[in-house]
């Protein structure tokens, strides 16, 4: 669990009662959860990929609507990039990795508003390459130029108190190299004192060979919950099953807590199909993604071995609203899911 205070050591987290599942009758569950969260980390992911789009009064405006969910953890996300899938070398850029600064003034803001700190980094490729399929021609400078960029950030989550820090996302070609990953936690933990996590891709969590390094297990969660577009609740309960029990498994295999470290649908139709498609053109379903929140909120709440979840996401510049495709809950009814299920 994510600690009140980062320089107390950790403690184990009281035991949490089971909330039973509703039976219902008809086909579509009720609209909003029935099951108020009981999990430790209810968390937002913040994006901005602007020098100092984290210090502007659309980010503060935008910490505050996190806030206003019922959202006790917010995710801040710092991009590095390389310039292909095969680079050697990651690089902070000028035009798009945030300043130092400007992730300071959200931490700031963030903690004022009562709100606990994760920072995760990533890394994007200038071809537009997945960073699960990077496959560096000279792994021994990859991994020194991604030690420095981590490096960097771990200490200054360290100064500004953040409770945890996201050590590598999504980097599946890459943890082949244990080595040199159990090097790099030892480097980022010897920078900071808080939570340590990797944030694996669905379907790469299972293969991740460092997690007893670690303290919690991070999952992106893009599981497809449904075989049609547009389902019921019922439905999308239902498609959670068989990954609840995937999830358990790694639970039990590894020790560790799992922490849903990204969970996001867009609001368009079929969204809940291929939840990592950003792409696809479709038209806008609002309750599609309502509906697809409302279930996973409901899913995971009786789980005493999920940590929590992190949906992503919520943008610095205030984007979102009913007429937004986009992964965001921000102005729809989306959001009046996670504040049901957070301000009980």
């Amino acid at each position: 669990m994510f600690r009140a205070h980062r320089r107390e050591s950790h403690t184990a987290r009281a035991a949490l009662a089971a909330a039973g599942l509703v039976a219902v009758a008809c086909d579509r569950l009720p609209l909003q959860p029935t099951v108020p969260a009981s999990y430790a980390v209810r968390g937002i992911t913040l994006t901005s990929f602007t020098p100092a789009g984290y210090e502007t009064t659309a980010a503060a405006n935008a910490l505050a609507g996190i806030a206003a969910t019922g959202a006790n953890t917010v995710i801040l996300v710092v991009t590095a990039y390389q310039g292909a899938g095969a680079s050697s070398a990651v690089h902070e850029d000028p035009a798009h990795t945030p300043q130092k600064g400007s992730v300071r003034a959200a931490i700031q803001t963030a903690r004022t508003l009562g709100l606990r700190v994760v920072l995760k980094p990533h890394v994007d490729a200038d071809d537009a390459t997945w960073r699960g399929l990077f496959t560096p021609a000279d792994p021994a400078a990859w991994f020194t130029s991604y030690q420095d960029f981590v490096g960097s950030w771990a200490a200054l989550a360290d100064s500004a108190g953040c409770e945890g820090f996201i050590v590598g996302t999504e980097l599946a070609s890459t943890i082949g190299h244990e080595g040199e990953w159990r090097d790099t936690i030892r480097r980022v933990r010897a920078a900071f004192h808080g939570m340590l996590l990797y944030a694996a891709s669905w379907d790469e969590a299972g293969r991740v060979p460092f997690w007893d390094a670690l303290d919690l297990v991070g999952v992106d969660f893009y599981y497809p919950v449904a075989g049609r577009a547009d389902p019921s609740r019922f439905e999308l309960r239902a498609g959670w099953q068989p990954w609840l029990e995937r999830l358990a498994l790694l639970n039990q295999q590894t020790g560790r807590r799992i922490l849903l470290t990204e969970i996001g649908y867009r609001s368009v139709d079929g969204a809940v199909l291929r939840p990592w498609d950003f792409t696809r053109v479709a038209r806008i379903d609002l309750q599609e993604q309502a509906d697809a929140y409302g279930a996973a909120l409901e899913a995971v709440a009786s789980r005493d071995w999920i940590e929590g979840l992190c949906w992503w996401d919520w943008s610095a510049d205030g984007g979102g609203g009913p007429l937004d495709a986009g992964y965001t809950p921000r102005g729809k009814p989306a959001e009046r899911e996670l504040r049901s299920a957070w301000r009980p």
